[in-house]
């Protein structure tokens, strides 16, 4: 399977919204099971993102990767929909998360031997395990707000990444919270010029939208499919499963003829 991971330039930024809802735009529109696995096992969201109120997950498999089958993941993952299932964290504050390099990419290696998709949703932390994966991933996303220290930790993230993939595709990056009222933003033509890499997509400040799909466990989509950021978060989709969508139009020519047809006929 292929392994896409998704990390913030900083804590805050909004990568864990931009995993979860392209994660599930690429279950529904592929037909192809996922899994979001959120390695955030203190403060993780993705069970607060899709409703969901799980007893296990990844932390399980994460303290006995061994056990790991396919009959042990079946039963730790959550089921959300159709295709798309979630490793959860469990946010418990009572643990210590002290996780090893090894054990993740074995947890991972299992994942993506039953599904032909995996997303890591990431915290925003390095260490060992969190390099490590990032740079075993298939494809990297990274979200920033439009600020200094946004395109500074951008900017390291990307030189890191070019240094030890040069075989690999580039990082795709997501400005997300744009256009704030009353905030200086750094523009993404000054991200793309001082980072040297094309911005995916420009997300607009939208707290009203956000807020509620957030509040009522949806995706943007599923909320309201009008929804600006709607398209973009399908364009990110795509683009990562480097697949392309047609679009329909709303009235074809073709369909139109059909119709004529009919009539006279």
């Amino acid at each position: 399977g292929n392994v896409y991971a998704f990390i913030g330039a900083k804590g805050g930024v909004g990568s864990s919204t931009i995993c979860h809802n392209a994660s599930w735009i690429l279950s529904e529109a592929l037909q192809s099971d996922l899994v979001i696995a959120d390695l955030d096992l203190a403060f993780g969201t993705t069970g607060l993102d899709f409703n969901q109120d799980p007893v296990q997950g990844i932390a399980e498999a994460l303290s006995s990767p061994e056990r790991l089958d396919e009959v042990l993941l079946d039963r730790l993952l959550t089921k959300c929909s159709e295709h798309l299932s979630i490793f959860a964290a469990p946010v418990l504050l009572e643990r210590d998360y002290d996780l090893q390099s090894d054990a993740c990419e074995s947890v991972i290696d299992v994942v993506r031997q039953n599904v032909p998709y995996v997303a890591l949703d990431l915290p925003h932390l390095w260490t060992a395990w969190s390099k490590r994966l990032l740079l075993q991933a298939d494809e990297v996303v990274i979200t920033a707000t439009p600020d200094l220290a946004n395109l500074r930790n951008a900017k390291n993230i990307i030189d890191l990444l070019k240094q030890s993939r040069k075989n690999d595709n580039m990082p795709h990056l997501v400005l997300n919270m744009s256009k704030m009222p009353k905030r200086p933003e750094i523009t993404a033509r000054d991200f793309e010029q001082a980072l040297d890499v094309q911005v995916l997509a420009e997300i607009e400040f939208d707290a009203e939208k956000f807020g509620q799909a957030s509040n009522n466990g949806q995706m943007i989509e599923e909320l309201n499919p009008k929804a600006k950021a709607a398209p973009i978060m399908r364009d990110i989709a795509m683009t990562i499963a480097h697949r392309q969508e047609v679009r329909q139009e709303k009235k074809s020519a073709l369909g139109f003829l059909e119709k004529l047809k009919l009539k006279r006929g």
